[in-house]
């Protein structure tokens, strides 16, 4: 029992040592790790290979849309993959955004160092910048940094035909997009003006409030594992961490427990 006790003291420990290193703002009930890509993929709106975007976690927005996300060192790029499975109609009012908190410091608003992506009508991409209170419309182009491509075709994720986006930023420290090591915050959202649907990571977060986005809260220097399940290693230490506040604290007579809560994010592979 001693043995035990120890142990779980030590990961509750860690765990809290590593929250407490990374975590400065930002929604940390959705956080994921930044992972090394086998290969940068082909940005054409579509899975050129079934295994294109297998080197990156699967995360969930909704029940209708999932993105992933990973880097390559050289040349030092980041890339993303966002579906919404349940739209093939083109709008005008469509858009794709990516929200970027490069160093993490939060806010109820955007600040000067805070930047997002907005593709709108899958035609035309728009870059902005905070201002302290808003966001401000740059003239900025991504000309030369930014590379994306969407189209409605299957995937395998899913075999129904859809909207995909394809997106890649050239460099991560230098032009007018810098996304320095982690932790990062970070929003992803897809909206779907045939159904008025907006789907977003993390849930329910709002584009003008960095405090509410998912966090990037870690980098890996290799590769996602093969048929690793981040997923898996969510739960245990939700496990190990309720453990251990079950034999730290006093034994009632009857007791109870629950799940802690991980957030929609499903990572496996």
């Amino acid at each position: 029992m001693k043995r035990v006790l120890a142990v779980c003291f030590s990961i509750l420990m860690l765990c809290s040592l590593l929250l407490a290193a990374i975590a400065k703002a930002g929604n940390t009930t959705y956080s994921m790790t930044e992972y090394q890509c086998v290969a940068l993929a082909t940005i054409d709106g579509k899975w050129t290979t079934a295994d294109e975007w297998d080197d990156g976690p699967v995360i969930v927005m909704s029940e209708n849309a999932s993105f992933t996300y990973n880097i390559d060192m050289t040349p030092l790029t980041i890339q993303w993959l966002v579906e919404i499975f349940s739209d093939n109609t083109t709008d005008a009012g469509d858009y794709w955004q990516i929200c970027f908190d490069p160093d993490n410091s939060g806010g109820t608003a955007p600040q000067a160092n805070d930047f997002m992506i907005k593709i709108v009508g899958h035609t035309t991409l728009e870059l902005y910048v905070g201002n302290g209170t808003d966001w401000d419309l740059t003239s900025e182009t991504g000309a030369g940094e930014i590379t994306w491509a969407d189209s409605i075709s299957n995937s395998t994720w899913n075999s129904t035909d859809h909207w995909i986006l394809e997106f890649s930023d050239i460099d991560k420290t230098s032009g007018f997009i810098q996304t320095p090591q982690p932790a990062n915050g970070m929003r992803v959202a897809v909206y779907d003006a045939n159904s008025s649907t907006l789907a977003s990571w993390a849930p329910d977060s709002d584009a003008d409030v960095p405090d509410e986005w998912g966090v990037i809260a870690d980098m890996s220097q290799t590769p996602i594992p093969e048929g690793f399940s981040l997923g898996v290693v969510v739960l245990l230490s939700s496990v190990a961490v309720a453990v251990s506040f079950y034999f730290l604290r006093k034994r009632p007579k009857t007791q109870s427990c629950s799940s802690a809560k991980t957030g929609e994010i499903n990572y496996t592979r």
